[in-house]
This record gives structure tokens, sequence and C-alpha cells, in this order.
């Protein structure tokens, strides 16, 4: 079972830029979401900020990898999902809750809160005839 989920953050990290089985890319990244309150006093603090992981496929991982880095604001709307795994030394199974986006289904772009972008449109691959 998968939840929709939707939130804009900052990237962790320069996403990664990583291949899988079929030779297909994908990026992997950590976004933190940051959540500000107003104390007693009327100030503005941080909350400790969520760490989500976050998967891309298809189109928008190159995009992703080659359009953000460090810091950069980020939205992200996709499908939570836990994966797991067995550990190598113990053989025990661990998981980890990642968000996915791929062609199918979700979407990836900039925040534009606090940052201006220019769109630069993507240029598709020729098609065999």
């Amino acid at each position: 079972m998968s939840t929709t989920v939707t939130f804009a953050g900052n990237l962790a990290e320069a996403p990664e830029l990583l291949y899988t089985r079929e030779n297909k890319p994908f990026v992997s990244c950590r976004v933190l979401v940051n959540r500000r309150a107003q104390n007693d006093e009327g100030g503005w603090v941080n909350d400790e900020p969520t760490a989500h992981n976050v998967k891309i496929f298809g189109t928008a991982a190159t995009h992703v990898h080659d359009s953000c880095g460090s810091g950069d604001p980020i939205f992200v709307h996709g499908l939570e999902r836990t994966e797991s795994w067995p550990d190598k030394e113990t053989g025990e199974k661990r998981t980890k809750d990642v968000v996915v986006v791929d062609n199918r289904f979700g979407e990836v772009g900039v925040s534009l809160k606090y940052v201006s972008a220019r769109i630069e449109r993507a240029t598709r691959p020729a098609q065999a005839s």
C-alpha cells in the first residue's frame, strides 16, 4: 500500500544520479522540511527538520540532477513506500521509507517561494523511424 505525499523543502545534498539494473537513470536524494513556529515571546524559531528520502525516476531524474544542487528548494509529490532489504553483515531485515516520483505518478520541481528560476525546455531525443 502506498500513501500520496506532497511537501516542499531543501535538498540536503546534491542529487546523486544512479542507474537501475536495466540501466535506467534515477536520482536518490534527501529533502529536509523545516517547520517554523512562533514562541511565547512572539519570535520565530526553527523546529527540528524532517528528512525525506526521495527517489526520482524517468526524465525528471536527469533534469533534477542537471538542474539542482545542495540546499536548493524543491517540492515533491509522490508515493511513499517502504523499501526492505537484508543487512549484508547480519542478514537482518532493514527497512526505509522512500518517496517515489516516476513518469507514471508524481511530480518534482523547484519551489519558487524564495528563489527565481529561468525555465529551459528540455529537448527530446529523435525518434527512430
